[in-house]
């Protein structure tokens, strides 16, 4: 949960994702070793990096009177 407060945001495809790590594409790192090491379900590739980020979860809510 505190993630979420430190964390860098990025919005994608208009969903919002927490920036979890950023890996230099260089290093060559083993994709889903590390999607599964960080517990993540989305990896980007922007600027020269792997982006592992979870998604942030929209909810649909209803306003009580």
């Amino acid at each position: 949960m505190f993630r979420f407060f430190r964390a860098e945001k990025v919005t994608f495809n208009n969903k919002l994702f927490i920036v979890v790590r950023k890996i230099r594409i260089d290093h060559n790192p083993i994709i889903d070793n590390w999607r599964e090491h960080l517990n993540v379900d989305t990896v980007l590739k922007r600027d020269g990096y792997y982006w592992f980020c979870e998604e942030i979860p929209s909810i649909d809510f209803e306003e009580l009177t």
